[in-house]
């Protein structure tokens, strides 16, 4: 009899998740710790899409995702492992910081727009961005907002809309590094 292995809950659309989304090469890949970075990004997103989606906390759904899911993100990204330490300070930084998280998003939003109306998965990606963004300042924002862009189309987001609004965030967030 086969364990019972509880199925992702996240949009997935196959995606080439290595290569530099701004480089039509397809051949070439991005830097192993930067690749491993990618992985705990999109590892991130993929436990805050199942804590909005279930209710239950990312601190308790985390054992599971990194015993049936992380080796699966990571081979995604051709690395060994994710950056485990960047993951912590991500779901654990989203999940505590959620509100101000989701006042900010809020904020960057359009006009008739609200947190409340947009996808789950958009939310994830927006909340894990954001977090990045405003908590992490030894991370470049342009890197961030790229970053986050790319794995919200390997998630089947609108690609523009994550963009625009992480780097509307990114402009109120780090000024000066953005006007340089």
């Amino acid at each position: 009899m086969t364990p019972h292995v509880r199925r992702w809950l996240w949009p997935h659309s196959g995606k080439d998740l290595v290569s530099d989304g701004m480089n039509k090469a397809q051949d070439q890949l991005k830097a192993v710790p930067v690749r491993r970075r990618s992985a705990a990004r999109l590892a991130a997103i993929q436990i805050t899409y199942q804590a909005l989606i279930t209710g239950q906390s990312a601190a308790d759904f985390v054992p599971q995702f990194l015993s049936h899911y992380a080796a699966e993100v990571s081979k995604s990204f051709r690395v060994k492992d994710l950056d485990n330490v960047h993951l912590t300070h991500l779901y654990a930084g989203v999940a505590s910081g959620q509100a101000d998280l989701d006042q900010l998003i809020g904020e960057a939003l359009s006009d008739g727009w609200s947190v409340e109306r947009l996808a789950r998965i958009e939310l994830a990606v927006l909340r894990c961005g954001a977090f990045e963004l405003t908590a992490m300042p030894h991370i470049p924002a342009r890197a961030v907002v790229s970053e986050y862009a790319a794995l919200s189309d390997a998630c089947g987001c609108e690609v523009g809309f994550v963009n625009a609004v992480l780097d509307g965030l990114a402009r109120g967030a780090r000024i000066v590094e953005m006007q340089s």
